[in-house]
């Protein structure tokens, strides 16, 4: 299996880091606390982004010099780096090829759920888990638990449990949701939308079918790829060596690949945070960003899956997008949700 492009960067960040002679124990271990490496809020900054720079700087009695160049030439040797630039506000933002994101897309399609789960997670994983099940919110509680579990099996994360209180039943009776909406779809309706979203709970609003609806759009993605017979299955059946993912040129085609290669930082986020509605949100951001490319190419009065040159490139890249949207709803327990149109 492999590693992904963040858990490949903190390595380098690590290494460079331990190459540093501090003056004690003490200092590198608040360093690292302090140190962080992320993809930054805005995408023009880059993929990933660290104030580690900004730090070293701050601690005195260290050859600040070599330790800098050391550490951009650590993200400058990382496979897929097209730039590491030290910004004037002393963040280092590193960017990768488009080649990069492109080639990443055989890995997500052969590896599936499995894609860069490598070496993810170190530190133990608190799992929030109800006491009881007496209404929405509890249900909600407790579907979150087991995705969550799901997550950490995965990626092979200790778990351990935080038991939440017990609670009288409040708001929208889990029953009558269950009776409106199915099981499965309440089940997807709550996860996959923020905790806030119990207050004012409609059935009609939670199987809204509409593509601001992660209930409906990432079902309804999943539907489509069906339909066009660009699924997982036909992209590996039609798979053969030396597929030139370069012919992807396309905004809506790279901005997909690059993408799909965050889902191990979906995985890490939703079980940093405590809460499955991160992976949800994730999925859903990759049925958006296939609508758009859907909008523009018109795949089935077009030539878009029959061209000779680029067929193979966009059947992986779309049978990716299955694998990685099948794996996603299946961690969330809402693999029995199907859309029909």
């Amino acid at each position: 299996m492999s590693i992904s492009y963040l858990t490949h960067a903190r390595e380098a960040l690590q290494s460079a880091l331990n190459a540093v002679d501090f003056p004690a124990p003490t200092e590198k271990s608040a360093l690292m606390r302090e140190v962080t490496l992320r993809p930054p809020k805005e995408k023009y900054y880059g993929d990933l982004s660290t104030n580690a720079f900004i730090i070293l700087k701050s601690i005195k009695n260290i050859d600040f010099e070599k330790a800098s160049k050391e550490l951009l030439l650590a993200f400058e040797k990382l496979d897929g780096v097209a730039d590491v630039r030290l910004e004037e506000n002393g963040y280092i933002n590193i960017t990768y090829s488009i080649k990069y994101w492109l080639n990443s897309v055989l890995l997500v399609l052969a590896e599936g759920q499995e894609f860069g789960t490598v070496g993810m997670v170190a530190e133990k994983c608190i799992i929030p888990a109800p006491t009881k099940v007496v209404d929405l919110l509890s249900y909600r509680q407790q579907a979150n638990t087991e995705a969550l579990e799901r997550i950490a099996t995965l990626i092979g994360a200790d778990m351990t449990y935080e038991r939440l209180p017990e609670r009288e039943a409040a708001g929208f009776p889990h029953a009558s949701a269950i009776a409106k909406c199915t099981e499965a779809k309440t089940r997807f309706a709550v996860l996959a939308n923020p905790p806030g979203f119990l207050d004012a709970f409609s059935p009609n609003l939670a199987i809204d079918r509409h593509y601001d609806n992660p209930v409906f759009a990432i079902p309804y993605a999943r539907l489509i790829l069906h339909r066009m017979g660009a699924t997982a299955e036909e992209a590996k059946a039609g798979v053969s060596d030396g597929v030139d993912m370069s012919v992807l040129r396309l905004p809506e085609e790279v901005a997909l690949a690059r993408r799909l290669s965050d889902w191990p930082l979906a995985l890490e986020r939703s079980l940093r945070k405590g809460d499955a509605f991160y992976l949800a949100s994730f999925l859903q951001e990759l049925s958006l960003l296939f609508f758009k490319l859907i909008e523009r190419v018109h795949p089935i009065s077009s030539n878009y899956l029959t061209a000779e040159a680029e067929r193979p490139a966009r059947v992986c890249l779309l049978g990716a997008l299955d694998e990685i949207l099948l794996g996603g709803v299946t961690l969330l327990g809402g693999d029995a949700v199907k859309e029909q149109r």
